[in-house]
Order: C-alpha cells, then sequence, then structure tokens
C-alpha cells in the first residue's frame, strides 16, 4: 500500500481462494478449497492465502510464492511512504487505518511497531509483520483525528461477514 497525499493507495489484489484466477490454479495442480467456520475459504483447509514464500508442503497442491507486480511512479512531494503487510494485518486492517496510524507516527520503525501492535489488539492470530519505507512527503499528511478501538467488531470490518 502506497500512502499518497495521506491516502491508502492499494497496489496488490489479495492472493485468496475466492479469486477465480487463483482457485483454477489450485484445483488444476490437486488442492482443494474448504471454507472455516466463519466462512474463509482456505487451500486444503489451513491456508487462507493461495501463494507464500513457506509453507512448503503445500507447493504441490498449487500454492506458489511467486508475487505480482506493479509498476508506478513515484512523486515524492505527494507520497508519503510505503507499507508491505502481511496477511496477519491486511486482514484485520484496511488499508486507509494502516495509512492513518502510520502518518501519525515519527519514523517508520515506530510506524511498523505501532501496526503490528494494533493488529495484536484487534486480535490478530497470524504472521503481523510490516515494513514501512519513508518516501518524500513522509511526516506531511499527518492525521490527528484518528481514534483507535479496542472493542473493534470483526463484523463490520468486512473481513468476516
Amino acid at each position: 500500500m502506497l500512502c499518497r497525499k495521506g491516502k491508502a493507495l492499494k497496489l496488490t489484489v489479495d492472493h485468496t481462494p475466492e479469486r477465480k484466477d487463483e482457485k483454477e490454479r489450485i484445483r488444476k495442480t490437486g488442492g482443494f478449497i474448504t471454507w472455516n467456520s466463519f466462512g474463509q475459504p482456505h487451500v486444503n483447509g489451513r491456508l487462507a492465502m493461495t501463494r507464500s514464500i513457506g509453507d512448503f508442503d503445500l507447493k504441490t497442491s498449487g500454492v506458489i510464492a511467486e508475487p505480482e507486480t506493479k509498476r508506478i511512479s513515484l512523486h515524492h512531494v505527494h507520497d508519503s511512504f510505503l507499507a508491505l503487510t502481511t496477511d496477519g494485518i491486511n486482514f484485520i486492517m484496511n488499508s486507509q487505518e494502516i495509512c492513518d496510524i502510520i502518518n501519525q507516527c515519527n519514523d517508520p520503525k515506530e510506524a511498523a511497531q505501532r501496526i503490528s501492535e494494533q493488529a495484536l489488539q484487534y486480535g490478530a492470530e497470524d504472521n503481523s509483520t510490516i515494513i514501512v519505507v519513508p518516501f518524500g512527503a513522509w511526516g506531511k499528511h499527518n492525521s490527528s483525528d484518528v481514534s483507535f478501538s479496542f472493542s473493534r467488531s470483526f463484523v463490520s470490518s468486512g473481513r468476516w461477514a
């Protein structure tokens, strides 16, 4: 996710078994998709994503590590940072929420710590890793109007409904 002029610009689409192209690859290679009690699809009943660096035992079931890439032009006068996150964060927090929290931080290290801690507070049970890469507009789009709720409703987040 790129933060441009204080707004989140999502640069990827999640690689989930819900995507038609991902689902087809999984099925063609002998994998299968099941749904958990929350209605979330999983590869072979255990992985919520269809692409993974690890999970070697699922490589024969169509799980790959190949990323989708996108080329964009940076505008350092408008672009504050790039946030690289794992699904443990993306399943719990939306891109604008991440952007707003990072915009309150003094440096990338503090930002990464704060996002990881916030994801854990919201109930993340998966790997919650983030790398924050600052650009020229770092600190120019501070948002002090963001409030945090530790009683977050997962149903209203859209990921669990």
